[in-house]
């Protein structure tokens, strides 16, 4: 129990970390503090929270082919990459902005309420 806990702290810090990157850099007025926001805090914190949560399915014995799981992965990859494509640029866009925090919204959600598929236990 005080494994799941320690890993769920983790998970926590990790996308607290990723949050306060993606908001970092949508905030930041130069290059370099996206940058920076970027690469040494959102990326670090998104590793972080794949790795517990990684970990996290296997103290649950949850598989990784649950759909909120298989959603979460690929809209922070997404939210990953729409931040590190407006960190390489010299001013940010709508469409970045979007592409960056709205993924990352949805994957909260997912985080929350885990839908699963219909039919299926574990």
């Amino acid at each position: 129990m005080l494994l799941y806990r320690v890993l769920l702290l983790c998970k926590f810090v990790g996308v607290v970390l990723y949050g306060g990157g993606l908001i970092g850099a949508l905030v930041a007025t130069s290059s370099a503090d996206r940058k920076r926001a970027v690469h040494t805090i959102a990326s670090p914190g998104l590793v972080v929270t794949w790795t517990a949560g990684y970990f996290l399915t296997l103290q649950l014995n949850v598989a990784l082919t649950e759909p909120w799981i298989l959603g979460g992965l690929s809209l922070s990859l997404v939210s990953q990459l729409a931040l590190v494509a407006m960190a390489t640029r010299e001013r940010r866009t709508g469409v970045g902005v979007l592409l960056a925090a709205v993924p990352f919204f949805l994957v909260l959600v997912l985080m929350i309420f885990r839908p699963r598929w219909p039919g299926v236990d574990t």
